[in-house]
C-alpha cells in the first residue's frame, strides 16, 4: 500500500512540475561539462555576533579525466609508484577527490570566502578495496570568494586550486609542468537541496529543477552539491 501511495505522489509531482523536473547531473560529469562534482557529507556551522555564518565541512566526489585534479599522467604515475611499494591499486583511472573546507559568509552582504585542503585518493589492497577510496595520491589547497546569487545557489568566484604535494615526487618543479599539475583558476556553484511537494530537488541555472538521486545523499539525507569548472588561462 505504501509503495502504491509513493508512486501516486511521484506521478502527481511530475504532472505538476512538468518539464521543469529533469534528471540529476551528479552522475555524468563529462556529459554536462562539469570538471568536478563534490557532495557535502558533513558540516558544522555557527553564527557570530557580527552576523556571519562560519562553517566547516567535508566533501567527496569525482574529477573528470584531463582536468588539473585528474591529469592524464597522474594516475599512471600513482600506479607505478604504488607498484614499486607492492601495493595494488583498484581502478586508479578514476579520480576521487576528498576536500575539507571552511567558509565565512557575511549575512549582511551575502558575500564571503572559502578555503581548505583537498586530496586525490585511490583504493588499494593496503587500505580497503570495498569502502570509499582513501590512499592519498596528491594534495592541494583551494580558496575563493562566494556570493549568494539565488536562495538555492551559492556561486564561487575567483577560485584557485594550488597543488602542494604528489606521491613519489619531492619538488614542485617536478610535477609542474611535468605532470601538468599547476595552479588553476576555477568557478563553481553550491546547489542547496530543497523540497517541492516532498521531493528533494536542486535548482539549475535556468530555473529548472532536478531531483536529488539516491547516490546524492549521505546516510539518507540530501546533500549540498558542488560543481566546479576550471577556467582556461
Amino acid at each position: 500500500m505504501k509503495t502504491r501511495v509513493g508512486l501516486i505522489v511521484l506521478l502527481v509531482v511530475f504532472s505538476v512540475l512538468g518539464p521543469t523536473l529533469g534528471t540529476s547531473e551528479g552522475g555524468g560529469l563529462g556529459a554536462h561539462g562539469k570538471d568536478v562534482v563534490l557532495y557535502e557529507l558533513n558540516e558544522q556551522a555557527q553564527f557570530t555576533a557580527t552576523n556571519h555564518r562560519m562553517a566547516t565541512s567535508g566533501l567527496e566526489g569525482k574529477a573528470r579525466r584531463g582536468t588539473p585534479l585528474c591529469t592524464e599522467g597522474l594516475m599512471a604515475h600513482a600506479e607505478l609508484v604504488f607498484a614499486q611499494l607492492q601495493i595494488i591499486v583498484k581502478d586508479a583511472s578514476r579520480c576521487t577527490v576528498v576536500a575539507f573546507g571552511t567558509s565565512d559568509l557575511d549575512l549582511n552582504t551575502l558575500q564571503g570566502t572559502i578555503d581548505g585542503q583537498l586530496y586525490v585518493v585511490v583504493n588499494s589492497d593496503r587500505t580497503n578495496l570495498t569502502d570509499a577510496a582513501e590512499l592519498r595520491v596528491m594534495t592541494g589547497m583551494f580558496r575563493g570568494t562566494i556570493e549568494v546569487t539565488d536562495p538555492a545557489i551559492i556561486t564561487i568566484k575567483d577560485g584557485t586550486f594550488e597543488p602542494t604535494g604528489l606521491i613519489g615526487v619531492d619538488a614542485r618543479s617536478a610535477w609542474c609542468p611535468d605532470f601538468g599539475i599547476c595552479e588553476a583558476p576555477f568557478t563553481g556553484k553550491f546547489r542547496m537541496p530543497f523540497k517541492v511537494h516532498r521531493i528533494a530537488v536542486y535548482k539549475k541555472d535556468n530555473g529548472h529543477l532536478v531531483p536529488v538521486l539516491p547516490d546524492e545523499r549521505a546516510l539518507g539525507d540530501p546533500t549540498v552539491r558542488l560543481e566546479i569548472t576550471f577556467v582556461d588561462d
